[in-house]
């Protein structure tokens, strides 16, 4: 193996990328690895029937001995998106034309470095045919069990990427490559990867790609540097562990009683940025409902906004935050009785910013203002 060398035109190529065709390829791996099954057992028990009807069309084999492959894993069945988010089609067209010589030599490599494979599934993915057959099993898992999800799981993808561009902001792109590849080695004139052999090669101005994943186990970044590709970095993630899981009720208290029920699930569920349609899934109410309420947060001081792409992700304001935390009835302690008094001066500037902001009797479907007519205790900012 080679140890590619990056050049600064190379890391001014740098960028991030979502590829859904690499979260499906991961789930595949999670069917058929029981260490990366156990790590998504929820999910996958939740989709039991999904599956079972998957199998149950289809025969997963071929699909699954490439997938438990790490080092070996055929490049082309995940190809570097070419956009900031990868269309599904045009990536499992791409892996369906991959050339039968190229499928070939990568597949046979993986099944020499898998061991034992059984015959019958050996000469499927030995077959001129194979790519179209890999390419339509991955179709499969993607229409029963991912495209589904696909709305949530891209929202915690966005989140995690607008937050390694925050950090790339605020640290530079050292600090964020030290964080999702660590086994990436800085050098003041090149950066290189460690494991991969002494010699090197150049990327040639194809830059380097970093691509979150949701499902990806072990939750170990992993560098993949393709002929002629991008040196495509692949890692977890941030916030995945609470992207499956039903949400605890807010840390209200006060917070409820000041600025209502909605509002106060708004902001807690603000954890990470998030646009309208994501939160509006998170919580069951409409995009609309969620929208007016975010514009009276936003109005109030206590949420901003960003824009990634086609999104409005909306975050949480340092104002947000402190109402966040006086709103929740923390243990006494100094620390603790600190936060209570500075929430109290936050509430009392909030109450005379706006005295009438409760929001229990709204609708999940209706707008704070119905034919003009604005209902009592709601105040339109």
């Amino acid at each position: 193996m080679v140890t590619p060398e990056l050049s600064v035109a190379d890391l001014l190529h740098c960028r991030f990328a979502i590829s859904p065709v690499g979260e499906v390829f991961e789930v595949a791996r999670a069917i058929g690895d029981p260490a990366a099954r156990a790590a998504h057992a929820d999910w996958l028990s939740d989709r039991r029937r999904a599956l079972e009807r998957i199998a149950h069309t289809h025969d997963l084999r071929p699909l699954l001995a490439v997938a438990r492959a790490h080092d070996s894993m055929p490049h082309f069945l995940r190809p570097p998106p070419s956009g900031p988010v990868a269309g599904i089609d045009l990536e499992l067209e791409r892996i369906r034309t991959t050339p039968a010589e190229q499928a070939y030599d990568e597949i046979d490599r993986c099944l020499r470095a898998n061991g034992a494979t059984e015959p019958d599934v050996a000469r499927a993915l030995l077959s001129r045919g194979a790519a179209k057959l890999l390419g339509d099993l991955l179709d499969a898992i993607w229409t029963g069990l991912v495209g589904p999800a696909w709305s949530g799981i891209r929202s915690c993808l966005e989140r995690d990427i607008l937050y390694q561009s925050r950090a790339s902001a605020r640290r530079g792109l050292e600090a964020v490559l030290e964080d999702v590849a660590p086994s990436l080695v800085l050098e003041p004139d090149r950066i290189l990867v460690h494991g991969n052999g002494r010699d090197l090669r150049t990327l040639d101005g194809t830059g380097m790609l970093l691509v979150p994943s949701v499902f990806m186990w072990p939750p170990v970044a992993t560098v993949c540097s393709a002929p002629a590709a991008p040196l495509t970095i692949r890692y977890p993630a941030r916030g995945t562990e609470t992207l499956w899981a039903p949400r605890a009720s807010a840390r209200t208290g006060g917070l409820r009683r000041l600025i209502g029920d909605t509002r106060a699930q708004i902001l807690e569920a603000l954890d990470q940025p998030t646009h309208t349609t994501a939160l509006a899934l998170q919580l069951g109410r409409s995009p609309g409902n969620v929208g007016d309420h975010l514009t009276v947060l936003r109005d109030s001081g206590l949420v901003d906004k960003t824009r990634l792409g086609l999104h409005v992700l909306y975050s949480r304001t340092t104002l947000g935050e402190a109402m966040l935390r006086g709103g929740w009835d923390a243990p006494a302690s100094g620390g603790a009785e600190r936060d209570r008094q500075r929430a109290h001066r936050v509430v009392e500037y909030t109450r005379d910013r706006f005295p009438a902001v409760g929001n229990d009797d709204v609708p999940e479907d209706r707008d704070d203002e119905v034919n003009g007519v604005t209902r009592p205790g709601v105040a339109l900012l």
